[in-house]
């Protein structure tokens, strides 16, 4: 269903020791080109040209700390998520985004 909406890129970034040879060439400038922290998972969505939509940095809100959702479970982090495939996928309607918001919040535990 989602793959309708996106291309699926992935970069393998801040591998240290002996997995540091799996590391993406230029992955880590291209994490901070699109906001990205020091954390991992990060994702970004990205519009037909390459321009940033969104990312999973979090903006502060309500006094609390924003920051990187990662893989999302808590609360404020799913609406975040959520928040995202709106700007990214404006056509998605909320019957599909419906189960991916079932998956993530089943997860907290």
């Amino acid at each position: 269903m989602i793959d309708k909406y996106f291309v699926r890129v992935v970069f393998t970034v801040l591998e240290n020791g002996d997995k540091q040879k799996l590391n993406t060439p230029g992955g880590d400038q291209v994490m901070t080109r699109w906001g990205g922290e020091t954390s991992i998972p990060f994702f970004a969505f990205l519009d037909s040209h390459g321009a940033l939509i969104a990312n999973s940095i979090e903006p502060p809100s309500n006094g609390e700390n924003g920051g990187n959702i990662g893989h999302p479970y808590e609360p404020h982090e799913v609406d975040w998520f959520l928040t995202m495939l709106q700007k990214a996928a404006p056509r998605m309607t909320a019957e599909e985004r419906a189960p991916i918001e079932k998956y993530l919040r089943s997860q907290k535990q």
